[in-house]
């Protein structure tokens, strides 16, 4: 014998339906992330692909390093040429990237909205500490490329401001502050001789507006400064190359004499 259901009216069983959707929608709203956690979970992912494009980018630039090293001294069957220039077009890329990872580790801190300047959570700690060893990143270009210790310390300066505490920071700028000025003793390891990678190893790289052509006597000096406050502001020591062998000729201590300022 069959069972009798009695028939529904459909407007009752979608209205009850529809009901039942909305208290269970209700509930999961309830039960779900809050605004904050939300935002926290979105921070920390973001965070998360920070730490992994730095990690690459470091690999890149071990890369790079490697690359250089072996243009510089290549092994038997190397072509000196085409390793520089696959050095060349590799820390092109690599600039690039720094100059991306640092955009976005700005918009992180700029959307942080933090106030900065007093006692850093941890999570502070961690960004600002990426962000020193980018800037260092970048010191270090002006003195490998350019020589430019100047601008190089102030970039250390500069970082130290959000991340005062930082060891490698104020490691870094006591390093450069000693290379900034060449010493005697310095000098002394540069030997007639030497090529201009080699003075560059020991002195390292000249700034482009302290080298000078003297023509009429096949010759081109580099000029590194001493130290002002010993010296006087531009003192310089001069280390002297001829143009057909591009090697040491001579080197002078007192290259350049500096100007003693008067006191007012």
């Amino acid at each position: 014998m069959s069972r009798f259901s009695p028939v529904r009216r459909p407007g009752r069983a979608i209205s009850v339906a529809g009901a039942a959707a909305l208290l269970l929608f209700a509930l999961l709203a309830a039960c779900g992330p809050s605004e904050e956690e939300r935002t926290n979970t979105a921070r920390a992912e973001a965070w998360a692909e920070l730490e992994e494009a730095q990690a690459a980018l470091n690999a890149r630039r071990a890369e790079l390093e490697q690359l250089r090293a072996q243009a510089a001294a290549p092994a038997e069957g190397e072509d000196a040429e085409a390793l520089a220039a696959q050095a060349d077009v590799l820390d092109e890329e690599v600039g690039d990237e720094g100059d991306a990872l640092r955009q976005k580790l700005v918009n992180f801190i700029n959307e942080a909205g933090w106030e900065l300047g007093g006692e850093m959570n941890e999570e502070q700690r961690a960004v600002f500490a990426m962000m020193s060893s980018e800037q260092m990143q970048v010191a270090q270009e002006y003195v490998v490329k350019g020589g430019d210790y100047r601008q190089a310390i102030e970039i250390v300066k500069r970082a130290q401001v959000n991340d005062p505490d930082n060891p490698e920071l104020a490691a870094r700028l006591a390093r450069y502050e000693a290379d900034r000025y060449v010493t005697a003793e310095r000098l002394a390891e540069v030997k007639v001789g030497m090529t201009e990678a080699e003075v560059e190893a020991v002195l390292g790289k000249v700034f482009h507006s302290y080298v000078r052509n003297f023509s009429e006597d096949d010759v081109f000096a580099w000029f590194y400064p001493r130290d002002p406050e010993q010296h006087g502001v531009n003192a310089a020591v001069g280390v002297f190359f001829r143009e057909d062998d591009r090697k040491v000729y001579r080197t002078n201590l007192n290259a350049v004499e500096g100007k003693v300022e008067e006191e007012e």
